[in-house]
């Protein structure tokens, strides 16, 4: 009997010791933090750059070298932060959980989309420019029977190579911030002047007939090929090529926004660039869109949280002092009690089972009906119930080896008391 209530004791003091960690770790780790990711989808963020016949037939995908990019999200509430959640304020909310991690995001993706913008106008670009100058030297060619414009820009050295380096000097004229459509056609027109001077040295070409009303018809083709893009504004200046994508997301997030918010608010800013002027759209769009039962979620975890940290602590204290009590005591045997599992329960779903949910559950939710370019999101929340309710996990086995001691020597203590020893 002596040696089972050593066992007893010696068990009862590893109970001790379990409830002590536990108490200190519900106070010791962060509230709720997440270490998690999304997945954007590249073929879908492509989408941003308006088709025209010249980029329909880019491979994004292939270009960037994966059909995702992966960001991560990090945050962290503290007991205060959770305070401040509780109550389901919308802003307070976006504040201490969206609001910077969305930032975060957003200047992550600008690389990729800098990326897609570059490589899919410089396309553009330099097909316009092929194009032109295969007609120009067509129609200024003396004999068009005896060799095909394809043929002259071949003899003279008229590469792949030569029109990407015609692309980047059109593409820094159109990229200026006071751009305008005479300014870009002006050097096309000089590009394919120097082109067809080229291919006068052929004898079959005659750079005269590169006239002025060939130059009117090379600026109208340019600006319809701006205007697919949607660079060209009504006072004939352009957007800045390099910001196209932000301003066709920016286009496409004012509409999505149309009647949500005041017309002010969607306006672009004076001195607003259209790249921040799009991430402000976004944040705006996100903070929108985002469903009530996304907030709603948010304020009763949070509460949830802000209340269980106190009861687990108490349940965790409590068992700690029993245990305590009836280690020096003749009755050794510890009490766990109905109260001990239903409260631990609630701790195994705030702990591994928000886990769980955010890892598993969560990703395979529709995420299309939001309404951005996502492919996944897995969320990883970890909240200080974590560590704890693994505890009390391990608490259950040990509860039921302790049973094979605990019996026993119960009911020689209740038989003995029974007969008065």
């Amino acid at each position: 009997e002596e040696k089972m209530k050593l066992a007893i004791r010696i068990f009862n003091i590893i109970i001790m010791a379990f409830s002590a960690i536990a108490t200190v770790l519900l106070f010791a780790t962060p509230t709720f933090t997440f270490n998690s990711k999304i997945s954007v989808d590249i073929a879908t963020f492509s989408k941003f750059v308006p088709e025209t016949e010249y980029t329909k037939d880019v491979d994004i995908v292939k270009l960037i070298g994966t059909d995702t990019i992966n960001v991560g999200i990090k945050f962290y509430l503290d007991s205060n932060g959770i305070s401040k959640t509780m109550s389901g304020d919308r802003d307070k909310i976006n504040e201490m959980v969206i609001n910077q991690n969305l930032n975060d995001i957003v200047s992550t993706l600008h690389e990729p989309v800098d990326l897609i913008t570059d490589f899919t106008i410089r396309s553009v670009i330099t097909s316009t420019i092929k194009a032109e100058i295969t007609k120009q030297i067509e129609n200024a060619s003396r004999d068009r029977t005896a060799s095909t414009p394809e043929e002259i820009m071949d003899d003279v050295g008229m590469d792949d190579e030569y029109f990407e380096n015609f692309s980047y000097a059109l593409y820094d004229s159109a990229n200026r911030d006071d751009a305008t459509v005479d300014l870009v056609s002006g050097v096309l027109s000089d590009q394919i002047n120097e082109a067809i001077t080229m291919a006068e040295t052929t004898g079959v070409v005659d750079r005269t007939k590169f006239d002025e009303s060939q130059i009117e018809g090379v600026k109208e083709n340019l600006i319809k090929v701006l205007d697919d893009l949607h660079l060209v504004k009504d006072d004939g200046t352009l957007e800045k090529i390099s910001n196209i994508s932000y301003s066709y997301l920016a286009k496409y997030l004012k509409e999505g926004l149309q009647g949500s918010v005041s017309d002010e608010v969607l306006e672009q800013g004076a001195s607003e660039s259209t790249p921040d002027y799009a991430d402000r759209l976004l944040n705006l769009f996100v903070t929108t869109k985002m469903p009530d039962a996304f907030y709603n979620g948010v304020k009763y975890v949070s509460l949830g949280l802000f209340i269980g940290l106190f009861v687990f602590a108490i349940i965790w204290l409590l068992l700690f002092l029993i245990t305590l009590l009836r280690t020096i005591s003749k009755k050794p045997w510890t009490i766990f009690g109905p109260w001990y599992w239903l409260i631990g329960s609630l701790q195994l779903v705030l702990g591994l089972g928000l886990t769980i949910f955010g890892k598993f559950v969560f990703p395979t939710l529709p995420l299309e009906k939001v309404g951005l370019p996502l492919k996944t999101v897995i969320l990883a929340p970890r909240t200080y119930a974590l560590v704890p309710s693994i505890l009390y996990l391990v608490s259950i086995v040990l509860a039921i080896i302790y049973l094979f001691f605990k019996i026993p020597v119960k009911r020689k203590y209740n038989r003995e008391k029974r007969e008065g020893k």
